[in-house]
């Protein structure tokens, strides 16, 4: 009879089998959501990413090479190009630069992606052909020769079902890296983008 008494104390009973299991389950549910949240953060995080070590490589370009560099940025694509003379102030130039031989390295936006530009005498970030004066649909980003670029802001908006979001970059005109850590500047999940800009 004792023994039959230490066995139902040492035991288990099917409540707290269940409660365990519940608790497994909702740690798993946890985990998983952020590991999901993680996954939707790296891929609009991506393209960001790309374009700053686009920027980087245009500024260590002109200051090795010692001439004029240009990043070419359009609403859903960028390209880092030569620039053969001398730019009459930032982000206009007294030659035609849209030649595509002369590009360097370039990449594309994803589908529902796209380049929202400040440039350093704008008040709001706007659609790149829309920040020049002369009906250009691109923004020209210039690195001199001297290590010098002009501060500007660019924004990249994810309006991707699912993966809704935007990264704000915020330029160093001496350094051509942004000044914040994209997981800082990264905002996902907006009803409503719109709002955001």
């Amino acid at each position: 009879m004792k023994n039959l008494a230490n066995s139902r104390e040492r035991a288990f009973t099917l409540i707290e089998i269940m409660l365990v299991f519940c608790l497994l389950i909702l740690i798993i549910g946890i985990g998983a959501l952020s590991m999901g949240a993680q996954s939707s953060k790296k891929k609009v995080v991506e393209p960001a990413i790309e374009f700053k070590s686009l920027a980087r490589r245009g500024m260590t370009m002109a200051i090795t090479n010692r001439r004029p560099y240009v990043l070419a940025i359009g609403e859903n694509s960028v390209a880092l190009q030569n620039a053969n003379v001398r730019s009459n102030s930032f982000g206009s130039f007294s030659d035609d630069f849209s030649d595509e031989s002369k590009s360097i390295q370039k990449f594309e936006l994803p589908e529902g992606m796209r380049f929202l530009v400040r440039g350093w005498e704008d008040k709001f970030f706007r659609v790149p052909e829309e920040v020049r004066d002369d009906g250009e649909e691109t923004y020209f980003w210039v690195f001199e020769s001297s290590g010098i670029c002009e501060p500007i802001g660019v924004k990249l908006i994810s309006e991707v079902q699912g993966l809704e979001g935007m990264v704000t970059m915020n330029f160093n005109p001496l350094t051509a890296q942004t000044q914040e850590p994209l997981s800082k500047t990264t905002v996902l999940g907006a009803d409503n983008i719109d709002e955001l800009e």
